[in-house]
């Protein structure tokens, strides 16, 4: 399950509490409690290139990390849909709709992985951190790569989540030398834009304090404005977070500005998106408004194969949201369509 503050939440609490978070980043200089980061390497021995194990991968750089597979009986599924999570999120989150398919969609398989530096990164110190958004890029074009040697035939299509989604989009404009593109993108909940009321200083603030202090970790406490955002109908998520393995405590300043650059840019990656895409919003999601998912949407080109999913009583986790099975059966419809 992912955390029910989610990065949008704490974006919009650095940027409109800006002053806040200055004040905070004195005091822990001055106190000597900023949380720096001495990131090791996993005890595993580096390999020298990539591969695919029962339960984990080895990235662009050698280190491991974790991942799930939901796979048909058929041994040759056509469809192959690879998860990318949310914030302190973790392969896990995709178990739903992992079983949708092996129950209504047996020809797809779903292999979802876990980010680095979310809850399940084996690099403990490196938790809750990014050096670079290129690195989630990486990964996630060597875990594509890996899997589609297993299914050389089968189309591929990236399914992020919440902040997954910005990685999705970005990682298809930004793929490596000599690396294969999906065939299609899922974005279920995409955060898009800053906050139409942050004034320019507000946001230089923030910026040139993680320019400064960018790996002083943040609590959610310090970033947050005091509203419990709900996150699904049942709103359970919050008291079962604190008690996941996976739950982040503190945020680094950089991993926030990466994901506020990447939340700003996304209109112009929309415009020059040319595969299908389908995506996917709660009209009761409350870190991205429907009129700004629309007006979003709006930016892929006309010509494009582009569909909008609108769940008027819907929230922002919507894999575990009271409509997902009819959410999920759209997925499957929509994949059976993708060329």
């Amino acid at each position: 399950m992912q955390l029910s503050i989610t990065f949008q939440g704490m974006l919009s609490a650095v940027r409109g509490q800006c002053w806040q978070l200055v004040w905070v980043s004195v005091l822990a200089l001055l106190s000597s409690c900023a949380a720096q980061l001495d990131v090791n390497a996993s005890n595993q021995t580096k390999p020298a290139k990539p591969y695919l194990a029962e339960k984990q991968y080895a990235s662009f750089d050698g280190d491991f990390l974790g991942y799930r597979k939901w796979e048909p009986k058929q041994r040759n599924p056509k469809m192959i849909v690879i998860g990318v999570h949310g914030i302190s999120g973790y392969a896990g989150d995709y178990d739903n709709l992992g079983k949708h398919f092996l129950k209504q969609h047996t020809d797809t398989a779903l292999y979802a992985a876990d980010t680095r530096g979310q809850g399940m990164d084996p690099v403990v110190e490196r938790r809750g951190d990014i050096r670079s958004p290129k690195d989630w890029y990486r990964d996630l074009y060597t875990f594509t790569g890996l899997v589609r040697k297993l299914h050389p035939k089968a189309k591929v299509v990236w399914f992020g989540e919440s902040m997954g989604s910005l990685i999705v989009l970005h990682a298809y404009h930004h793929p490596p030398h000599g690396e294969s593109k999906p065939d299609a993108l899922v974005m279920a909940s995409p955060i898009i834009g800053v906050d139409e009321q942050l004034t320019r200083w507000k946001y230089w603030t923030a910026k040139v304090s993680a320019m400064l202090m960018p790996r002083l970790r943040v609590s959610l406490e310090t970033l947050s404005d005091g509203q419990r955002p709900v996150v699904t109908k049942d709103d359970i998520h919050e008291q079962q977070a604190v008690q996941n393995p996976w739950y982040i405590k503190q945020y680094t300043l950089r991993l926030l500005l990466h994901l506020s650059r990447m939340s700003e840019t996304l209109g112009d990656l929309a415009a020059d998106t040319d595969c299908p895409v389908l995506v996917l919003h709660g009209g009761e999601d409350i870190f991205t408004s429907e009129e700004r998912v629309k007006q979003w949407f709006g930016r892929f080109p006309a010509d494009a194969d582009a569909t909008r999913k609108l769940y008027p009583d819907s929230y922002h986790l919507l894999m575990y949201d009271h409509e997902r099975e009819t959410i999920f059966g759209d997925v499957s419809d929509w994949l059976r369509k993708v060329k």
